[in-house]
This record gives C-alpha cells, sequence and structure tokens, in this order.
C-alpha cells in the first residue's frame, strides 16, 4: 500500500470515529433527543411502565364487559408476572463439564424457558376465548404490531 493511501485510509478512519464519537458526546439535553444509559432498576422500571401502559390501552380498546373481567385479570396477571430468567453458570463451572453434560445443561435452560413461554401462551388463549369475535379482532389488530417487532422492540424494517 503506497503511503498516500494509508494516509487518505488513516483520515477517512479517523473522520468516521470521531463523527461516531462526538454522537456519544452530546448532552441528554440536546436538541436531537439523545437520552443517557438507563441502568438496570431504571431499565426495569422503564419496561414495567411502557409494558402496563401497552396493557392498559389494550384493555381500553377491547371495551370489556363485566363479565370478562375475571378472564382479562388473569390474563394480565400473568403477563405482568415477570419471566424468570434462570442464572447462567459461571464459565468456570461449564469448562468443568464435559460437552453432553453442557448440553444437559442448555436443554434444562430451554425447557425452564419454554415453559414461562407456554404459561403465557396459555393464558393468551384462555383470554382470547373470553372475548367476542369482535373483541377477537381488535386483539388480533392491537397484538400482532407488537408481534412484528424484533428483539428489544426493534421493527422488522429495522432488519434485513
Amino acid at each position: 500500500m503506497t503511503t498516500f493511501r494509508r494516509i487518505a485510509l488513516s483520515t477517512a478512519l479517523l473522520i468516521t470515529s470521531s463523527i461516531h464519537l462526538a454522537g456519544f458526546a452530546q448532552p441528554a439535553n440536546s436538541p436531537q433527543g439523545v437520552r443517557p444509559m438507563m441502568g438496570g432498576a431504571q431499565m426495569e422500571a422503564h419496561r414495567e411502565a411502557r409494558h402496563q401502559k401497552h396493557l392498559n390501552d389494550l384493555k381500553s380498546a377491547l371495551q370489556l364487559d363485566s363479565t370478562q373481567e375475571s378472564a382479562w385479570n388473569a390474563f394480565s396477571g400473568e403477563m405482568k408476572t415477570p419471566m424468570k430468567r434462570p442464572a447462567r453458570p459461571q464459565p468456570a463451572e461449564m469448562e468443568k463439564m464435559t460437552t453432553p453434560e453442557r448440553i444437559d445443561k442448555m436443554m434444562a435452560f430451554k425447557s425452564e424457558r419454554d415453559a414461562e413461554m407456554n404459561k403465557r401462551m396459555t393464558a393468551t388463549k384462555t383470554f382470547y376465548a373470553s372475548l367476542n369475535p369482535a373483541q377477537q379482532k381488535v386483539f388480533d389488530a392491537h397484538t400482532h404490531k407488537f408481534m412484528k417487532q424484533g428483539p428489544m422492540g426493534h421493527h422488522d424494517k429495522m432488519h434485513p
């Protein structure tokens, strides 16, 4: 590589990285709306508030009658319960295991996650059965927009 190309490439990388880093150095109240990073407790509180808002919006959109309140309470109670996340084994613990033992450990984690998901799916199906056809259509439309989102709430169009 010629000296000119090396200098040009270094300059381009320097400019690109400084522009990228400048975006992170903006204050929280900047016009671009960049927010500071949230800690674990703040993130959890924010997630819970957002989740509660979604449940409230869904309930008001469904216009439930008094006979459906108990079904709603069971459904929303299951949805409010945070999913249990099994503690991951320490790397030192995994190093001591044989490959079949590691596979068994991963399968146990998967079984726990699947059981949690099955509880939520069963609660959803039970609640859905208590709705009339018009409410089911509203439920389908409301929940479909969330199912289109990918990990961390990102929309499909953000992923290839």
